[in-house]
């Protein structure tokens, strides 16, 4: 397409490949496709879409505002920086601050985690660990000190350690000694006032173009490539529990600290090697599993000898969950308010605080039963399911038994059991929806569905799937 064409001005050429000396063909073959993937974004920029279906005026304007708001938020962060006005971050209070420019302008390492980032509409981020939410920017969504990578095209390790070292030389020094191919490619962490480095997140990329598909609607997904990335994964995890490796990390290995984040400090070691996973088997026990690991934590945090450790883990871990379903079933205040935070760390420290004298008092040494009770109810907090705590109606179970009676196949009846609950969501929905428009009546508001939407809490597109039964029983008043 020419420019007379287009009435518009495009750049010349795509730019060439970069001719960097001593550099890796994936590195190479990425920084290539990120040049052209950006060209091609300005280019687009440029072009004016085809005008599609109007919208009603009220989404039209509330999708404009949006978009204006966004644009605006963009050109500020560009132009100015990012802008902290002071607030707590994982636990700590960050001071006001100012951070010009992009990470990612600055590394191939930091531009491969953007390219492992999904696109802004399946993007979540966060301002804790546990609290996440969907962005409309994924440049203003990397900002943010928490970030879920793409878990369908799985390109990083991620390695949690619990401990605090320090500085960032010493934790260096003691990765650098651990029997592995290469140091990290990036360490993210929180550096307090004296230099020491708090509880850091080390990411190991693959090579460019060796990411491993879990989608098992792609035809390029594979099981037993699946088994041998999470075999890998676990195996690094057991040669880092002697940096205090969590192995409960394995259970959600997308969820990082985003090193783009101007919130956390950033250490990148290895811009050049990037084990496959054929190498990293070479290196690490592709064999371990994460329930045994999790044991061989424990043990190494206590000193305590291996024998003695599993009895007291298996015993401290029944106390837990024992625990939990009793403050589960009594309502305690504290318990409710961290289950609605969704805030395991104080779950955690309820179930420590509860346990640690009893737990004191079953060890021959108090200190190290206490090293292997921190990581049981760490482990219990970051698993403990409420929905599952009681039989006691709450949940709607066997709703459904009479409609998979004869059925025998597990398919079969989860199949009913499916288009069950999406009945029931449903029903749901349409409740609320309706209550939300006689509400919005009473108060002599008009009906619409981008308004209702946010009054509802629902989804536009679940509003207008119920929109037309809801205008009907809102006239049977």
């Amino acid at each position: 397409m020419s420019t007379a064409t287009t009435g518009r001005h495009l750049p010349p050429t795509p730019p060439s490949t970069p001719q960097t000396k001593n550099v890796d063909d994936p590195v190479r073959h990425f920084e290539t496709r990120w040049a052209e993937e950006r060209w091609l974004r300005d280019v687009m920029s440029e072009w004016t879409s085809e005008p599609g279906r109007r919208a009603d005026r009220e989404s039209a304007e509330f999708f404009r505002g949006r978009a204006e708001v966004r644009r605006e938020l963009i050109r500020r962060r560009l132009e100015v920086g990012f802008e902290c006005h002071g607030e707590e971050i994982g636990g700590r209070w960050r001071k006001p601050f100012v951070e010009e420019g992009l990470r990612s302008e600055t590394s191939h390492v930091l531009r491969r985690i953007v390219q492992l980032v999904p696109k802004a509409s399946r993007m979540a981020t966060g301002r804790s660990k546990d609290i996440l939410r969907s962005t409309d920017s994924k440049l203003l969504g990397l900002d943010e000190p928490y970030v879920v990578l793409n878990g369908k095209v799985r390109g990083v390790f991620r390695l949690d350690l619990d401990l605090t070292f320090w500085s960032w030389e010493a934790l260096r020094s003691q990765v650098a000694q651990l029997p592995l191919p290469c140091l990290p490619h990036a360490a993210i962490a929180f550096e307090l006032p004296d230099g020491s480095v708090e509880r850091p997140h080390l990411l190991y990329l693959l090579p460019y173009g060796s990411e491993v598909w879990f989608d098992p609607d792609d035809d390029r997904c594979r099981r037993d490539i699946m088994g041998f990335w999470r075999g890998v994964h676990a195996g690094m995890c057991k040669t880092f529990l002697p940096l205090g490796a969590d192995p409960g990390a394995l259970s959600n290995p997308m969820r990082i600290k985003c090193p783009l984040s101007p919130f956390w400090t950033v250490k990148l070691w290895n811009e050049s090697h990037f084990p496959d996973l054929s190498e990293w088997a070479g290196w690490v026990d592709t064999g371990a599993t994460r329930d045994s690991i999790i044991r061989e934590s424990a043990a190494a945090l206590s000193g305590v000898e291996r024998r003695a450790s599993n009895a007291l883990f298996t015993t401290f871990q029944e106390w837990a969950y024992g625990s939990l379903r009793e403050m589960h079933g009594a309502g305690e205040s504290a318990y409710v308010s961290a289950i609605l935070r969704k805030d395991q760390d104080a779950l955690a420290e309820m179930l420590f605080d509860r346990l640690v004298g009893q737990a004191s008092k079953v060890a021959d040494k108090s200190k190290q039963a206490q090293a292997i009770l921190y990581r049981v109810v760490t482990y219990a907090a970051d698993h403990w399911d409420p929905s599952r705590a009681s039989r006691d109606g709450t949940r709607d179970r066997r709703a459904c038994a009479a409609d998979v009676e004869g059925i025998v196949g597990v398919r079969d009846r989860q199949i009913v059991g499916a288009r069950y609950a999406a009945q029931l969501r449903g029903k749901r929905s349409l409740e609320r929806l309706v209550t939300a428009m006689r509400e919005a009546t009473r108060e002599g508001r008009e009906l619409t569905k981008s308004g209702m939407a946010v009054r509802a809490d629902l989804s536009r597109p679940t509003v207008h799937k119920h929109w037309r039964e809801a205008l009907a029983q809102l006239r049977q008043v």
